[in-house]
């Protein structure tokens, strides 16, 4: 993935901004320095190519759930069943032997919204355990809800997050939802994200729902399922 800025420092974290990494993830080459030209004319941007590191939690992760698609969690109504307390501390023991096996060192903050109990990870290097765009993170999240919820007639939702990883990701997908949004009216040619999973393809949108000028589509095949942003047809 190519992206431009005036400096190399600003194409860099036009790459951060929509991807929603941090620099330590990306393999980052110049392809091009900017130049001033001369006398503004010939004035060239920095152009850089970036792709995302592996990390060794991704590679222990597949060989658990594989490589297809991370599922989401979707939740109708609440788990008021008596088992709920037992879900919870067999969720917790197994998130905690997984982490400190991995060999890190996190605090975990509980806490019950919307019908789900989220789980947040927080300390030093937590953040590697995030991923790419958070695959890292939601497969994790796959694992802890399976192995909770086993040889249990009703299911407790459970939500991961790490160093508030979810609200900053939905901030950046809502930043550079509207900004394509711009381009596309600007421009009147429709744009495709790269591919997302349903969560974050919810986010996108929720986004733009209100506006009465664009419509968002999702295409492809599951896996590799796409946002396209388009102007809505005129009656």
């Amino acid at each position: 993935m190519n992206f431009k800025g005036k400096t190399v420092e600003e194409a860099i974290e036009n790459a951060l901004n929509s991807l929603g990494v941090n620099k330590d993830e990306l393999e980052i080459v110049i392809i091009q320095q900017p130049s001033r030209g001369i006398l503004g004319i010939g004035q060239k941007d920095a152009k850089i190519q970036v792709s995302l590191k592996e990390t060794p939690i991704e590679s222990i992760i597949e060989e658990v759930v594989g490589t297809g698609p991370v599922l989401e969690i979707t939740v109708s109504e609440p788990d008021d069943s008596p088992d709920k307390k037992k879900k919870i501390e067999k969720a917790m023991a197994f998130l905690k032997e997984m982490i400190i096996t991995l060999g890190y060192q996190v605090e975990y903050f509980i806490r019950e919204e919307d019908n789900f109990v989220i789980i947040n990870l927080k300390g030093k290097n937590a953040g590697k355990l995030i991923g790419k765009r958070g695959e890292t993170l939601y497969a994790i999240q796959y694992i802890v809800n399976i192995v909770a919820n086993r040889n249990y007639d009703t299911n407790l939702k459970f939500l991961i997050d790490i160093e508030d990883f979810r609200i900053q990701r939905e901030r950046t997908l809502t930043n550079l939802a509207n900004k394509l949004a711009r381009q596309v009216k600007e421009e009147g040619k429709p744009v495709s994200l790269e591919p997302m999973n349903p969560l974050e393809r919810k986010i996108i949108h929720m986004a733009l729902q209100k506006d009465n000028s664009i419509v968002t589509t999702s295409e492809g095949e599951e896996g590799h399922r796409h946002i396209v942003i388009s102007l809505k047809a005129q009656d």
